[in-house]
């Protein structure tokens, strides 16, 4: 019996997850190209390719990447100089990736 209400919460919590992609119609710049030009850093397993963007939980520091709830959000691809590069691991456990923005 517990087995389907814990399959349920773990839907709903991964649904809701899904569903903290930061999109605004607003004219605000999401977190992650707010930042000046140096480092952001996130989740190496949260990175995925949008066409024009990365897609993670950027953050300014890999202190703030690691403590990152996993909210995610686009860096356009135009804002960052080469490829993700490996930026260490966690105490979590989660390994970083870093991209250096222009």
């Amino acid at each position: 019996m517990k087995t389907p209400l814990i399959l349920a919460a773990a839907t709903a919590v991964l649904l809701t997850a899904c569903g903290t992609v930061q999109t605004s119609n607003s004219g605000a710049a999401p977190r992650a190209s707010a930042s000046a030009s140096g480092a952001m850093y996130c989740w190496k397993r949260n990175l995925a390719d949008a066409g024009g963007n990365l897609i993670c939980n950027w953050e300014a520091s890999s202190r703030d990447a690691c403590k990152s709830i996993g909210n995610v959000s686009p860096l356009s691809k135009g804002a960052v100089s080469g490829a993700p590069r490996d930026a260490g691991r966690c105490e979590n456990g989660e390994y970083l990736v870093a991209v250096t923005t222009r």
